[in-house]
Order: structure tokens, then sequence, then C-alpha cells
């Protein structure tokens, strides 16, 4: 059984999970959402163990702007390397600030949502 589980209709969705699962734990899932709105979005479904004395079931929405989607997806594979790097360091970034908060003794949302905007692509 594989550590990550993957439920992507897009390959390019799957690509994105797999650039940022070693920044959560095993079991952690990734889900294509339907797009809304317009905004192709992917879900993280994992059990956090850091922020508190019981495990908590978070939810991190990772919402791309239409936009920069469509940029992304006409870009060839070579020239994504940015993207991953952007869509990393805000994934990092918002996790550091969710550790922050539990580090200042402030509630921890169980949803976030991040949304890498025209630096993405």
């Amino acid at each position: 059984m594989e550590a990550y589980q993957y439920d992507c209709a897009d390959p390019e969705f799957e690509e994105l999970a797999r650039v940022i699962s070693d920044l959560f734990p095993e079991q952690t899932q990734f889900i294509q959402r339907a797009v809304q709105e317009g905004t192709p979005t992917l879900a993280i479904h994992w059990v956090a163990m850091r922020f508190g004395a019981a495990a908590r079931r978070t939810v991190m929405t990772v919402a791309i702007a239409p936009a920069a989607w469509a940029r992304y997806r006409a870009m060839p594979a070579r020239l994504r390397g940015r993207s991953f790097a952007v869509l990393r360091a805000y994934v990092e970034a918002s996790l550091g600030s969710l550790e922050e908060q539990y580090a200042n003794g402030e509630a921890v949302p169980r949803e976030i949502t991040i949304e890498p905007g025209d630096e993405f692509a």
C-alpha cells in the first residue's frame, strides 16, 4: 500500500500532490475537487498530531486561480519546476503558520485555504 493516497482525475493534479506530499504525514489523502466558480482545487486531508494532545483531522485546500491554472497546463512539463517551488513555498508557509499559532497557544483551524496567485504560473 502506498503511504499517500491520491484521488486525482487529472494527472497534473496528482503531479502537484506528489510535489508536496513529503510535507505531510503518511496516510494523507490528496483529493482533486470539482471545479467551483472556475477555480480548480486540491484538498489535502491529514491527521495532525502536532497541534495538541489529540489527533485532529485537518484539511488544507489549495485553490489555484483559473488564469494561473490555464497558464500552468499550457506550459511544457520541463518548465513547471518554478510552479512546483511556488506551491511548496505556499504549503510550507501555511504549515509553519499553523505551528506558530499552536506554539502561541492560539486555536489552530481545522480547515485552511491557500491561494497561489499569478506567481504560480
